[in-house]
C-alpha cells in the first residue's frame, strides 16, 4: 500500500567537514532563536543555514531568508560540500540513546521517497492538527530550495519483524557515517544500492499502512507543492520528483520506539482568572487529589520523584501533577467511576480521543473547569509545552508560569487506534524520542528534474 523508492540522496563530504556533529541540527521546529544563533556559530556550513536560514534588515520578495537558504545550497553543492551519492539508495538508521531512568534504547528504520496521498486515500494517516503559518513557511522554503531538507518521520507496523529482519543483516557492517549530537544520541547511517534488498523492501512495505509521527506540516507542504508543479508543468502521471517526499520510516512494535509525554505550564494570562479553590472543589469530584512538596533546588530529584508519582497512578488510568510555585504538588487520579466520554462536553470529540489524558486536561480540566467554555482555546501566551520537567521548575521559580502540568506519554496502542480511524489527536498529544537529526541525508528534487529530462 505504501509506494516506495530508493533514491540519490545529497550527504555532507566527511572528508572537507571533519566532524559531521558541527553541521547537523535539530529538526527546524524545535530551535530557539538562541540556538539558531549557536548552530550559525558552530560551523559555517551546519545545516540549520538552509533549514531555517536566519531573517535579515532589507529582505523583500526577492530577496529573504528563502533566496539565501537555496543560494546557500546551490553553492555549497558546487563546491563539495554537499555530495550526492552515485546510485539510487535507500538509507538505514539507527539511533543510540539514553531515557532519563539511565537505559539505553536503539530505533532503527530507513530513509527512502515515499508517494505523495491526500489524506482520505487510506495508505498515509495523520494524527494531528496543522496550522497555516507553518506550511506557509515550509512552501516558501521548498519552492526556493526544491529540495527535501529533513525527512518526514512516520511509523509502520512489522508484527511479524519482516522488515526488521531485512534490514538488521546490512546494520551489522560498519555504518557508512557515525554522528553523536548535543544530546549524547548517537546516529548511525548505511547506504543500500542493491538491488536486491531495495526490491525486498519495496514489497514489504506495499502490505503496509503509514502513519505520520512527526512532519505533519512538511506532509501538507509537499502537497501543496505537488500540486502548484502539476497546474505549473501539466504533469499528472503521478511519476514526477514532486509526487515523492523523502520519509523516514521505523517499525511500531520495536523496543526503541518511544513516546514522551510533553508537559503543560500554564501562565498568569490564562490563571489569573482562575479561582483554584473552587476548580479543585470541582475537579474533586471526579478526582482523587493527594497535596505533598517538593524541593526545586533538588532538580533531578524532584523531576524524578514526579514523573514515576504520576507513571504509577497512570497505570490504572488518568494521571496528572499539578505543581505550583511554592514547590506545593497536587495529584489526580481520575476515579474509576468516572468515564472521560461522559466528562467532556465537546460533542465532536470521538470517543477515542476523549479517552486520552491530553484531552481530559485540555477539554475537561483547562476549558471546562478553569475557563468555564468547551470551545475555548489557548493561546501561545497562555501555555509552555515543555518536555523537560526541570524546565518546568525554571519556568515556574522565574514567574514566566503559574501552573505546571506533569503528564505521562500518549501510550502507542492509542495512536495506532486513533490514527487507524482517521482521527485527529488534540495540538502536542505526542512527542517521539528522539527527534530526526536533520542534514544527514537531504534529497535534491532538481538533481531527479534533471536525471528525467536526459532519458
Amino acid at each position: 500500500m505504501a509506494d516506495i523508492l530508493p533514491f540519490i540522496g545529497t550527504r555532507y563530504n566527511s572528508q572537507l567537514i571533519g566532524n559531521l556533529g558541527k553541521v547537523l541540527a535539530p529538526p527546524y521546529d524545535v530551535i530557539s532563536p538562541e540556538f539558531q544563533e549557536e548552530l550559525y556559530q558552530r560551523h559555517a556550513n551546519n545545516v540549520v543555514r538552509l533549514e531555517l536560514s536566519k531573517e535579515e534588515a532589507g529582505d523583500d520578495a526577492f530577496s529573504n531568508k528563502y533566496s539565501r537558504a537555496a543560494n546557500t545550497l546551490k553553492t555549497w553543492r558546487s563546491d563539495g560540500i554537499l555530495i550526492e551519492d552515485e546510485k539510487p539508495s535507500i538509507y538505514l538508521y539507527e539511533q543510540e540513546f539514553k531515557l532519563p531512568d539511565g537505559t539505553v534504547k536503539q530505533r532503527r528504520g530507513f530513509y527512502a521517497l515515499v508517494k505523495l496521498e491526500d489524506y482520505g486515500s487510506g495508505n498515509i494517516r495523520a494524527h494531528e492538527q496543522t496550522f497555516d503559518g507553518p506550511k506557509s513557511d515550509r512552501l516558501k522554503l521548498m519552492r526556493a530550495t526544491r529540495a527535501n531538507l529533513s525527512p518526514i518521520f512516520v511509523i509502520y507496523n512489522d508484527e511479524q519483524q519482516e522488515v526488521a529482519n531485512l534490514i538488521s543483516e546490512k546494520m551489522k557492517e560498519k555504518p557508512w557515517e557515525e554522528v553523536v549530537d548535543d544530546d549524547k544520541t548517537i546516529h548511525r547511517l548505511w547506504v543500500v544500492q542493491k538491488k536486491e534488498m531495495i526490491m525486498g523492501l519495496r514489497e514489504l512495505m506495499q502490505k503496509r499502512q503509514l502513519f505520520i509521527a512527526d512532519g505533519h506540516h512538511r506532509y501538507e507542504t509537499a502537497i501543496n507543492f505537488r500540486n502548484e508543479m502539476r497546474e505549473e508543468t501539466g504533469k499528472k502521471d503521478g511519476k514526477q520528483p514532486f509526487d515523492y517526499m523523502m520519509m523516514y520510516m521505523t517499525c511500531a512494535e520495536q523496543d526503541g520506539m518511544v513516546i514522551m509525554p510533553t508537559h503543560r505550564v500554564l501562565t498568569r494570562q490564562i490563571m489569573a482568572e482562575v479561582d483554584m479553590a473552587d476548580a479543585l472543589s470541582e475537579l474533586k469530584e471526579h478526582f482523587d487529589i493527594k497535596d505533598e512538596k517538593i524541593d526545586f533546588s533538588k532538580r533531578e530529584t524532584s523531576a524524578r520523584k514526579l514523573l514515576d508519582k504520576v507513571e504509577e497512578l497512570g497505570k490504572t488510568g488518568p494521571a496528572f501533577a499539578f505543581v505550583y510555585p511554592n514547590g506545593k504538588v497536587q495529584y489526580l487520579k481520575l476515579k474509576k467511576k468516572t468515564d472521560p466520554v461522559d466528562l467532556i462536553e465537546d460533542d465532536d470529540l470521538h470517543d477515542a480521543v476523549k479517552r486520552l489524558d491530553v484531552s481530559i486536561l485540555h477539554h475537561y480540566i483547562i476549558n471546562q473547569v478553569f475557563v468555564g467554555n468547551p470551545e475555548f482555546e489557548l493561546e501561545d501566551d497562555e501555555c509552555f509545552y515543555v518536555r523537560d520537567v526541570g524546565r518546568c521548575f525554571d519556568l515556574l521559580a522565574a514567574k514566566k508560569g503559574t501552573l505546571a502540568i506533569i503528564m505521562n506519554a500518549t501510550p502507542m496502542e492509542q495512536v495506532i487506534e486513533i490514527v487507524s480511524e482517521g482521527i485527529k489527536m488534540p495540538h502536542k498529544s505526542t512527542y517521539f524520542h528522539p527527534k530526526i537529526i536533520t542534514g544527514l541525508v537531504v534529497r535534491n528534487m532538481d538533481s531527479e528534474f534533471a536525471k528525467q529530462a536526459k532519458r
